[in-house]
């Protein structure tokens, strides 16, 4: 799923909610009578062609199975020349230790390396414009997390559910063994 927030004359569509997230936002106050919410896959062709200046993904790639299609949407749905960027999680070196914040278990990982990642976006039509290995940071914000005390009441939990602590725990575990980096890469719509 992916999540868009769309605005069209003060009305904003919320799309791509999953269940928890929707449970979780309708748990922080009453509904807003101008937000619409809409579950649909990131594949489903729902937003018009050249409709956007900018695209960002952050850590909605690793979770889908299609990335060619994935890439093919995205450029469709920029303007000539639009900008899309990236944060995603890459493979390194092995098979991760599962569950993690994208798959339980490896049936269900769509995790592709660097070069396969850019080789998919680049066969899309896109052009390079930066390309960052930022495993080394995301490493030393791991190391310094247990040092920081608990997260507050609102975090990424109350959308993932109950295995989060687990599912974070062997993100950064896999990071530390040299089996899933971070990437970070912008492309514009040759």
């Amino acid at each position: 799923m992916i999540d868009v927030l769309d605005s069209v004359r003060d009305h904003y569509r919320a799309t791509g909610l999953t269940e928890r997230l929707k449970a979780a936002l309708t748990a922080l106050g009453p509904e807003d009578q101008r937000l619409t919410p809409e579950q649909l896959g990131v594949l489903d062709q729902f937003l018009d062609d050249g409709r956007f200046d900018a695209v960002l993904l952050l850590h909605v790639a690793m979770n889908i199975a299609d990335r060619t299609q994935l890439y093919r949407e995205i450029r469709r749905m920029l303007k000539p020349g639009g900008r899309f960027a990236t944060f995603d999680v890459v493979l390194i070196n092995g098979e991760p230790h599962y569950p993690v914040p994208c798959a339980r278990t490896p049936a269900t990982s769509f995790l592709l390396t660097a070069a396969a990642t850019r080789e998919a976006i680049e066969s899309t039509g896109f052009r390079t414009l930066a390309w960052q290995d930022d495993t080394e940071a995301a490493k030393a914000w791991i190391a310094q997390l247990p040092a920081s005390g608990p997260p507050p009441s609102l975090n990424l939990g109350v959308v993932m559910g109950p295995d989060f602590a687990e599912f974070s725990a062997n993100l950064g575990r896999n990071l530390m063994d040299g089996r899933l980096g971070i990437l970070t890469a912008v492309f514009d719509a040759a």
